[in-house]
């Protein structure tokens, strides 16, 4: 019974599934400008509105015009409205309470697990979109479209840094989160879900056989890919707050530590390194050169130190001898 709740709700398989995704995707952006932009209260309210909308619905917004499709932000009046309602909470109740009140913490991992399964669901329709207009004409090497799908799902979640960054802004420190995520849940649906050719077959033989044989279970291997990619995405969305990880936590960081590590070529050629290494091996060289120095010239002032000692004592030692002499005479 827990487990049919679990999946209900990860598959957004429940009443009011559509209201729930809508109006925590609008408040999460009416509360990242309250949070941010608007902190002091210095926008204008329609700017700040506009603004939040564009935030949390950019995606929605700009990327079904690639498909020649009508925006649910005009087709649907719920995103509209879901969106009225937020800033209306998060701006405009008496005493600050609807800001307050979702500014707790029960009430921002709700905002998360709402916004998430948005995205989520947003990923899948996008996949499904685009295999649906390309599928009567894959190319000749593979018998279903692999790329479009993929790709207009993963242009989904990052067209609101495209619209605020710019493409430079968005792209310059390397592949953003919001593209590996889209590239990672995308890529593992359409494989199961649509895939035709060999690869879909054997990765839905593969589910099918491993759930059987290791949990005794029938799953469908789409449902199966369906709510392991909407529990990825809830649990990273919640581990990205600031109560835990932080909004720089990556669980694909491994992969870029990889892809950064400097190449080794096997050969002759091996005999030359990298620019970075080079530059490194130059840089260590001249710190331990210059460590060597500051020793060197640390032990050299020892003994100049220790010889002038040694010659005050002998002087002293002279002057005591000749003291001791004339007391005598």
């Amino acid at each position: 019974m827990n487990l049919d709740l679990a999946i209900s709700f990860l598959t957004a398989n429940f009443a009011y599934a559509a209201e729930f995704q809508n109006i925590f995707m609008a408040i999460q952006g009416a509360m990242i400008i309250r949070n941010g932009p608007n902190k002091d209260g210095k926008m204008k309210p329609f700017h700040a509105f506009i603004h939040g909308v564009v935030l949390a619905y950019a995606g929605g917004l700009l990327t079904p015009l690639w498909m020649g499709r009508p925006t649910p932000m005009l087709a649907n009046d719920l995103c509209f409205g879901s969106c009225i309602m937020a800033y209306v909470l998060v701006n405009s109740v008496p005493f600050d309470l609807g800001y307050k009140f979702l500014s707790t913490f029960p009430l921002r991992v709700l905002t998360v697990m709402g916004a998430q399964m948005f995205r989520n669901r947003g990923i899948i329709a996008f996949v499904n979109i685009a295999y649906q207009t390309f599928k009567d004409s894959p190319s000749a090497y593979y018998p279903t479209p692999i790329f479009g799908p993929i790709l207009n799902a993963c242009i989904l979640g990052n067209m609101g840094s495209f619209f605020f960054k710019g493409f430079h802004g968005h792209l310059c420190d390397g592949m953003p989160f919001p593209a590996q995520n889209g590239l990672f849940v995308a890529s593992t649906y359409h494989f199961v879900a649509n895939d035709q050719g060999p690869i879909g077959e054997y990765l839905r033989y593969l589910i099918s056989s491993s759930s059987s044989g290791i949990m005794g279970l029938d799953l469908d291997p789409v449902l199966f890919v369906t709510v392991v990619g909407a529990l990825f995405m809830q649990l990273v969305g919640i581990l990205q707050m600031p109560d835990f990880c932080g909004p720089m936590f990556n669980p694909f960081e491994f992969l870029s530590d990889i892809w950064s590590r400097p190449k080794v070529v096997v050969g002759p050629s091996s005999l030359v390194k990298p620019a970075t290494a080079m530059k490194t091996t130059a840089t260590n060289g001249s710190t331990t050169s210059a460590t060597k120095a500051k020793k060197k010239v640390q032990i050299i002032d020892q003994t100049k130190a220790t010889a002038k000692g040694s010659s005050n004592a002998t002087k002293k030692s002279k002057k005591s001898a000749q003291k001791k002499k004339k007391k005598v005479q």
